[in-house]
């Protein structure tokens, strides 16, 4: 921006540091969170042709953590460290009222980190010093030359007016608390004069959906990605009592994305996935498993429906060795089968983010022997297995932190045999339930191969389980593939239900022997116990014992009509 009238400014502001510049430009009305607008003045040469390095001598990207206090989490530190950058600490002083000297510390920084040409570095604040940095970097005077790239800020008790974006081609972020007011800091300005500075406090609203994005603060959009986490100040800090790890890891993982994307890091979280799944799944090598895991933080596996898994190196070692991993079921592959009682996993989906990787798989077996991971406690049934599995894996370093997998327990029961859909217990019946409204293979068939075989859009619903969706009168008819596996048109007649495989839909039922089957007891149930400090999402390994038995924690009812007869079912459809 320039004023030219000689003089006018120069007489209003005689200390100011000219350097050839006619007006102090408070803030840029442009979005510079877009990897297209990184514009600077002359005084600043930015890496903004697509493809060029950052950091073309090599070095590691500087990044500088600030808050109150000389000390501060070191578990923080240390993540950030682990992901390759070069960490600095620096705090902000309890006597330091007025933040005079802090702020000249934050006009230093681009000095103190050693900087080569085209460098710049980042800016990681939490509480009182992220609401300096944040009000300090968004004047433009203080970003030409100060050659920051990225600016994340942790729960500030203030945030500079919303509607101006961060000047410079500055990549800002801020994490806000659960508070529903926060204070704005506003100049008046006018021909360029930086006016006087009012602080006013603004309602921040709740955002957009469930993750917190879209924050309006006083009712006008944040011109720079603010959020908001149900979560008091101090959430993303391990050693405050505040600590929310939820909040935390959510932040954490938009944090490293706006670092990253600021320094053009590239990383590949893919590969480390893939090695992982290799150890498990083909070469079933438990070395090879263990060493995709990093081993600090500790790491943690939990597979969902089972609560299977392990917290911690050792844990793992023992589940992935003794119950995971042996026995190995035959013929294991990755997108095809190599013997017909083989373990096949296939890659349907995979969406990468800043350091997470979920993916979407249909995996495939015949329960020839003991899976402890997906059916601890049940001998083998024979019977062919086919579903749909989620697994949500977050890095650290280039290895796994945590891994939890996720799948339809009661499809998988359902097709071994183990769980009836017509078999409702007697207050629900009476309620007017006909069936449990669950179904087998065909949801993870339908993932593969479409609607009724015609494979133009695979995952379509037929809403077969919505009462009236369809207008004739036979809303009866589900799904529970109880067939033996091989996809052909089996037939099967204990309890008079007729099934078709091929992914097709079932026949109607007949009920009349099912309204006679005996009521009898299949065992016990308990309450869960949780262990005090558990970590959420982590596994308890109470299903499992070492010889595949299941471990009953109490003694409770038996499920209402629920048939006992299941083992000699499972004996008679064993091939």
């Amino acid at each position: 921006m320039e004023i030219n009238v000689p003089n006018l400014i120069n007489a209003a502001l005689p200390e100011r540091d000219t350097r050839n510049r006619n007006a102090i430009i408070l803030s840029s009305n442009s979005n510079s969170n877009s990897n297209n607008n990184r514009v600077r003045d002359g005084f600043f040469s930015s890496s903004s042709s697509p493809g060029s390095s950052m950091f073309p001598g090599g070095g590691a990207p500087k990044l500088f953590v600030t808050a109150e206090g000389a000390d501060f989490d070191a578990a923080t530190l240390a993540a950030w460290r682990a992901e390759g950058l070069d960490v600095r600490y620096f705090g902000l002083d309890d006597d330091d009222d007025s933040g005079t000297k802090y702020r000249a510390t934050l006009a230093g920084l681009g000095d103190a980190a050693g900087l080569g040409p085209c460098e710049a570095f980042a800016l990681v604040a939490f509480g009182e010093a992220a609401a300096l940095c944040l009000e300090f970097f968004h004047r433009a005077d203080h970003t030409t030359d100060a050659r920051l790239a990225c600016l994340v800020a942790y729960y500030p008790g203030r945030v500079p007016d919303v509607r101006g974006a961060f000047p410079g081609g500055v990549r800002a972020l801020a994490h806000l608390s659960s508070d529903e007011e926060i204070a704005v800091v506003a100049h008046s300005q006018i021909a360029g004069f930086q006016g006087k500075r009012r602080v006013v406090k603004r309602r921040v609203g709740r955002g957009v959906g469930v993750g917190g994005g879209g924050v309006t603060v006083g009712g006008a959009a944040c011109a720079y990605p603010c959020y908001r986490y149900e979560a008091p100040a101090g959430f993303a800090e391990r050693d405050l009592d505040e600590y929310e790890p939820v909040a935390a890891d959510l932040a954490w993982s938009r944090s490293l994305g706006a670092v990253r994307a600021a320094f053009r890091m590239d990383v590949d979280l893919e590969g480390v996935v893939d090695r992982n799944m290799e150890g498990k799944f083909i070469a079933r090598d438990l070395n090879q498993t263990m060493a995709t895991y990093t081993t600090h933080p500790a790491p943690h596996a939990t597979y969902m429906p089972t609560l299977t898994g392990g917290v911690g190196t050792a844990e793992l070692r023992r589940f992935y060795g003794d119950y995971f991993l042996a026995p190995a079921p035959a013929g294991t592959s990755a997108g095809a089968e190599t013997k017909e009682t083989g373990l096949k996993v296939t890659l349907l989906s995979r969406t990468v983010g800043a350091d997470r990787v979920v993916d979407e798989l249909h995996v495939a077996f015949r329960h020839v022997s003991e899976m402890p991971w997906i059916l601890p406690g049940v001998p083998p049934t024979g019977r062919r297995v086919e579903v749909a599995v989620v697994s949500v894996v977050a890095l650290c370093g280039g290895r796994l932190r945590h891994e939890h997998v996720y799948w339809d327990q009661a499809a998988v029961l359902l097709q071994v045999g183990l769980l009836d859909p017509d078999l409702v217990p007697e207050r629900a019946r009476k309620r007017g339930v006909k069936r449990l409204p669950i179904v087998g293979r065909e949801a993870a068939r339908r993932l593969l191969y479409g609607f009724e075989d015609d494979g133009d859009e695979e995952g379509q619903a037929d809403n077969e389980l919505l009462p009236g969706w369809y207008d004739d009168d036979d809303d009866d008819n589900y799904y529970g593939n109880s067939d033996d596996g091989d996809g052909e048109n089996d037939e099967k007649t204990d309890g008079g239900v007729k099934r078709i495989g091929n992914g097709g839909q079932e026949r109607e039922p007949n009920r009349e022997d099912v309204k006679n089957r005996d009521e009898k007891e299949t065992g016990t149930s308990g309450e869960v116990k949780e262990s005090d400090g558990q970590q959420e999402g982590e596994s308890s390994t109470e299903t499992l014992t070492t010889d595949g038995g299941a471990k009953n924690k109490g003694k409770g009812k038996a499920t209402e009509e629920q048939s006992g007869d299941n083992e000699g079912n499972m004996a008679e459809d064993t091939p």
